[in-house]
């Protein structure tokens, strides 16, 4: 176990967007060390971490072996996620991956199971439960403030390239399921639980790539989520909760924001006295999270309690259900072509 006085050593697996701003938040805490930049190009490395204040570049398998290197973030393509963060749990890195942990439910367990044997922590970086909103939008729901639940919205769209984006491919489990669609899945479950069934449709390239998905995740007494996710067009990147006594409205980005609205009471009070929750925001977001892993680490944790394995787990069984599911539903666009 580490010190809870001694900094923890971070070793950053890529070099692209995510692994900048996960490295910029880092350098923000006084509890982490930056330590080591991992790439296939050594040169990448080494300019990405005299960049961002790490102490050198390297090889993954120089980082495995590096006795200075206590945690390992994964900012690698889905593909590899489960694979490296086997191989770091095996020689006693503790992992954070970015999310998906796995491209299915096995891949996710494959992982745990690593972790368990390994006496190490692991969790997926979804990053959207340790915003302070986040927090305080679970309690606040939970403890009734909109009477019972009944409905989740949530859509996650954004035109992150063409649709015959060379980015993406099948071997690299490029996935607007796994990358976007996974947020409104997450939110459904830490509201409503695992769902009883699934309806699905999914706009696939030739190559199988799922680039737009919707799904209606079914609960009993007739609740339901209604999520959406696309890589190639916009689709309103809010959230929405429903109860019996008003609801709930998150902006967009509602997986990074700062704030939600209360809408609740008799109609006029639902209607015209809504209540703003707002908290700050710490660099790009991700530092709460950031923080709460290094506490965990530190204080002997093999999981963390907002985000365990096992929510990871069940997270990830939901995702291939609707992936079956939109599978065997043609997508509207198919129907009429």
């Amino acid at each position: 176990m580490v010190s809870m006085s001694t900094p923890l050593g971070w070793g950053v697996v890529g070099t692209g967007d995510v692994c900048r701003y996960i490295a910029t938040d880092l350098a923000l805490l006084d509890s982490t060390r930056l330590v080591a930049v991992a790439s296939r190009s050594a040169k990448t490395a080494t300019g990405f971490a005299a960049e961002l204040g790490f102490d050198r570049g390297c090889t993954f398998d120089q980082m495995l072996q590096d006795d200075a290197v206590d945690i390992v973030y994964l900012g690698t393509p889905h593909s590899t996620h489960a694979s490296l963060a086997v191989a770091a749990l095996e020689v006693g890195k503790h992992v954070l991956v970015e999310k998906p942990l796995g491209v299915n439910a096995a891949e996710v367990q494959r992982v745990a199971d690593a972790a368990n044997a390994a006496g190490r922590f692991a969790m997926e970086g979804m990053w959207m439960k340790f915003h302070p909103y986040y927090r305080a939008l679970l309690d606040d729901l939970h403890a009734g403030s909109i009477g019972d639940l009944s409905a989740v919205r949530a859509s996650f769209g954004l035109p992150f390239g063409a649709r015959d984006s060379a980015r993406w491919s099948t071997e690299l489990a490029s996935s607007t399921l796994l990358d976007q669609g996974i947020y409104p899945v997450t939110l459904a479950h830490d509201l409503l639980g695992e769902p009883q069934s699934v309806s699905a449709s999914a706009d696939h390239r030739g190559d199988g790539v799922d680039v737009s998905i919707e799904a209606t995740l079914h609960y009993a007494g007739g609740r339901y989520a209604q999520i959406a996710a696309s890589m190639v067009g916009y689709l309103e990147p809010t959230a929405a909760v429903s109860g019996t006594g008003g609801w709930v409205e998150v902006p967009a980005p509602f997986w990074a924001t700062d704030r939600y609205t209360r809408h609740a009471g008799d109609i006029g009070e639902a209607l015209m006295k809504p209540v703003v929750v707002s908290f700050g925001r710490e660099g790009f977001g991700y530092v709460s999270m950031l923080r709460a892993v290094g506490e965990a680490v530190r204080a002997g944790l093999l999981e963390h309690p907002i985000h365990p394995l096992s929510s990871t787990v069940a997270v990830a069984r939901t995702l291939d259900r609707i992936r079956a599911a939109a599978v065997a539903t043609p997508h509207p666009t198919e129907i009429a072509s």
